[in-house]
């Protein structure tokens, strides 16, 4: 993208809603340049009047003037400064809402291939620049651009060949602003890359301490890291060096454009054609002309880093989803939902070979059906399409016989309740994880469901009850508490559809004797899919599926399976 379709792609997704606070700023800008404007011009008065016509009532006039004409630029400048800094702020949060949005809806197979950090990276730093680039350089540099048009007019308005003399410099300043911008624009898009890597690698190395501890890794990971930061380091510092050129070079080609300027003013005066209330009016010009237009040089470094994350936050808006809702989705009506997988065929991007080939199967109502086959076999696929979180490359997935791409996604996924093998809890209190099943819930429903997951007796015991605030991932309960929260979610959601990912793996003998018999009362006219990592835990399901290779091998009792003599037999036996 160039930098116009970057402005109008800017305009109309982040700048367009505050159309008429940024029209009230250029209000202001105007009057900031025409006062700038006016203040070299008062030195023309003020020469003449005052020191060459000696007119004592102009000694406390034009003072006075330049006083009022400072206030109103002062003022104007804190009203301007306050729009921009509202706008901006609001752009950041509209953002930053818009890509969380984008992220929180977004397809599993997407968010999987790129690291969380880098996300959160683009979530914040780009943002930021996107923001800078709108607020300190395209705002700021409208104003510079007509502070110096005004500052133009006064200077020719005294003397319109000396003025032609003194901007000659203008173009060579336009076109080293130009090159330095390509090199600001690339070094800005290198420095954020490897600021994802850096967020990358220090995510990594906080979750997985424990394990860098215990293989004594702390030199190789502090040495992977700072070679990230050094890395980091050079491609700022190639922004910086770039973007602390502009400044320097473009006052000193600007000053060839102001010596040339004063020879021939000399020239001219040497002659007396050149009167000195007009020289100093200009001159006066021409030096307050330098500032914005050493600024411009400035202004246009940081619009090349906002326009390369501009370009960093589009791609990421504009992902297109896989998993989309038809404009005219029907609500899932919910009946005796029974679970059908039709030619079902799933691939995932980059494998080579399908994860499922031409699945077909009938997930009954009101019984348990247990998914149970070595790693890679299929299990978590089959899971994974009924709440939509794949769409199948082939073939229909229904419940009740109706087509799940067919359904509001919102209907689909409050009819099923999910309990991972990794309990997934959240930095707030016990009570509002286990109401994340069903926000609307009483106190008492939280509390029933608690029990019913044999959570209820721990959760008493703990300082703050129900108030606890567990951490970061649960860092504070064990791994069996955080499995019983989570599962007292489910409780707590009642849906007639329930998928259990070996919900009960975490918890120790006591404990798993408690839910399984919890599990039970609640898989009761329920429509129930279990994942099985222990045979153990699925014996007595109504139906289990066995799955090698993305096949369905064999289906049957457990009884039936062992009498086959086939897979599940041999798992069995493994396992026993």
């Amino acid at each position: 993208m160039n930098g116009l379709e970057i402005l109008n792609r800017l305009f109309k997704d982040s700048i367009k809603p505050y159309t008429f606070k940024l029209l009230s700023s250029l209000f202001f800008m105007v009057i900031i340049a025409l006062s700038t404007g006016a203040t070299a011009w008062l030195l023309d008065p003020a020469i003449d009047r005052i020191f060459l016509n000696k007119d004592e009532a102009m000694i406390i006039i034009i003072p006075l003037a330049i006083i009022f004409t400072l206030l109103i630029k002062s003022l104007a400048t804190y009203v301007q400064i306050v729009i921009l800094n509202g706008v901006a702020q609001n752009i950041i949060a509209d953002t930053q809402i818009k890509l969380f949005k984008k992220i929180i809806n977004a397809d599993l197979a997407w968010l999987h291939k790129i690291h969380s950090a880098k996300i959160i990276s683009n979530f914040l730093y780009d943002v930021t620049l996107l923001q800078d680039s709108v607020s300190s350089s395209l705002a700021n540099g409208i104003k510079d651009i007509l502070t110096l048009l005004c500052l133009i007019g006064v200077m020719y308005y005294q003397d319109w060949r000396l003025a032609t003399i003194s901007i000659i410099a203008f173009p060579l300043v336009g076109i080293l602003t130009r090159r330095l911008g390509k090199r600001i624009k690339k070094a800005s898009t290198e420095t954020q890359e490897e600021t994802g890597v850096l967020a990358s690698i220090l995510s990594e190395n906080l979750d997985g301490t424990r394990i860098v501890k215990a293989y004594q890794q702390e030199n190789q990971e502090l040495e992977k890291l700072s070679q990230s930061v050094f890395r980091r380091m050079r491609k700022i510092l190639k922004g910086i060096n770039a973007r602390g050129a502009a400044s320097p070079f473009a006052e000193f080609l600007a000053g060839f454009g102001i010596a040339g300027a004063l020879y021939y003013a000399g020239l001219r005066g040497l002659q007396g054609e050149l009167a000195l209330n007009e020289f100093v009016s200009f001159l006066g010009a021409m030096m307050l002309a330098f500032q914005p237009l050493r600024r411009l040089a400035s202004i246009n470094a940081t619009l090349q880093e906002g326009f390369a994350a501009a370009i960093r936050v589009f791609a990421l808006l504009d992902q297109e989803s896989l998993v989309n809702e038809k404009i005219h989705a029907a609500d899932l009506i919910v009946n005796k939902p029974k679970i059908s997988f039709e030619n079902v065929t799933l691939s995932y991007e980059g494998q080579q070979k399908s994860a499922l080939k031409k699945i077909n199967i009938e997930i009954p109502h009101g019984k348990t059906t247990a998914l149970v086959g070595p790693s890679g076999s299929g299990k978590s696929s089959i899971l994974n399409l009924i709440p939509r979180f794949y769409d199948p490359d082939e073939g229909n997935v229904k419940i009740d016989d109706q087509n799940i791409r067919e359904l509001t996604i919102s209907s689909l996924r409050s009819s099923i309740a999910l309990v991972s093998q990794e309990p997934i809890l959240f930095d707030m209190t016990i009570y509002e994880n286990i109401l994340y099943g069903k926000p609307q819930a009483t106190a008492e429903e939280v509390i029933e469901s608690a029990k019913a997951a044999a959570a209820h007796d721990f959760i008493q015991q703990l300082p703050n009850q129900y108030d606890t605030i567990i951490g970061e991932k649960g860092y504070s309960l064990s791994g069996g508490q955080k499995q019983r929260i989570s599962i007292a979610r489910a409780f707590l959601k009642n849906a007639p559809i329930l998928l259990l990912d070996e919900a009960t793996s975490s918890l120790d003998t006591e404990s798993e004797h408690l839910v399984q018999k919890a599990v039970s009362i609640l898989m009761k006219d329920r429509t129930t899919l279990v994942i099985a990592h222990r045979l153990s835990t699925i014996i007595n399901s109504d139906q289990i599926i066995v799955l090698e290779d993305g096949q369905v091998k064999e289906i049957g009792n457990h009884n039936n399976l062992l009498d086959k003599n086939g897979i599940y037999k041999k798992l069995y036996e493994r396992e026993s």
